[in-house]
């Protein structure tokens, strides 16, 4: 059965030029190019294997029936910290006492406030961006806390920023990763099903972007990335070979 499918692709490839976008590449590697594609693509149905369910959900996600970790506060308890008007006062006074600084307003001697301030400042910092990531995944997906409280969304998010570590990047400088596990979860770096994935984007970091974006266009069938940009040939320019090709065309750059 494999020889006869095997000669078939070769005479295939033979009789139509070897269209495969791949000018010097022999059959055989092609062939079993196809066969990878085929068992590594992920689509809707393969996607919610796993899942208590198949929407782009806490609830949904595989992490969310583990109640472990879910009680268990963070080292720093930044779900407990509360940005109330006093701290979002001291926060405005530590900046205006660094402006003073650059200036050469402070003219005392010994350890500036700026160097005592630095923690509590990032502090605020960390839990504003908690706060504000909180709500770009509930606008980008209306209902995906559903009911969760706010410190168990907090210490989840904290774990996705956390995930970047794992491939080598900043958690304080990235919130793609933050996205990505909003639609595969916690641990798809664990799970054979995303392994390409995994792969993907342990060859640079912009690629956590375009892992989104090729995962909103083949499981989600999404179209736009933003309000006006298509998806097309070109934006996935650097996501071939390294990812399955999508099974419905991508728009080409050139006829839009």
């Amino acid at each position: 059965m494999y020889k006869t499918t095997l000669l078939s692709v070769i005479i295939f490839l033979l009789f139509t030029g070897c269209d495969t976008n791949d000018e010097h590449v022999h059959p055989h590697t092609v062939y079993d190019r196809i066969v990878a594609d085929k068992k590594n693509y992920v689509d809707f149905d393969r996607f919610k294997e796993g899942r208590p369910c198949g929407e782009v959900k806490f609830m949904c996600l595989p992490e969310s029936r583990d109640k472990s970790w879910q009680s268990v506060p963070t080292k720093d308890r930044i779900e407990d910290f509360e940005l109330t008007p006093e701290v979002m006062r001291k926060r405005q006074a530590i900046v205006q006492r660094w402006r003073d600084e650059e200036d050469g307003k402070v003219k005392e001697q010994g350890m500036k406030l700026s160097q005592i301030s630095e923690e509590f400042y990032d502090r605020v910092e960390e839990r504003k961006f908690l706060e504000e990531m909180e709500q770009d995944l509930e606008k980008e997906f209306p209902g995906f806390w559903r009911g969760v409280p706010k410190k168990v969304r907090y210490r989840w998010i904290r774990r996705a920023m956390n995930k970047a570590k794992v491939f080598g990047y900043d958690p304080k400088k990235n919130n793609a990763i933050v996205e990505l596990c909003a639609r595969i979860g916690l641990d798809f770096n664990k799970d054979p099903k995303w392994e390409y994935i995994t792969r993907f984007i342990r060859k640079k970091e912009r690629y956590i972007r375009l892992s989104i974006h090729y995962i909103d266009y083949t499981i989600f069938n999404k179209a736009y990335y933003a309000p006006g940009q298509l998806y097309t040939d070109w934006h996935f320019r650097e996501a071939f070979p390294d990812l399955p090709k999508p099974k419905r065309p991508l728009p080409k750059l050139h006829e839009q």
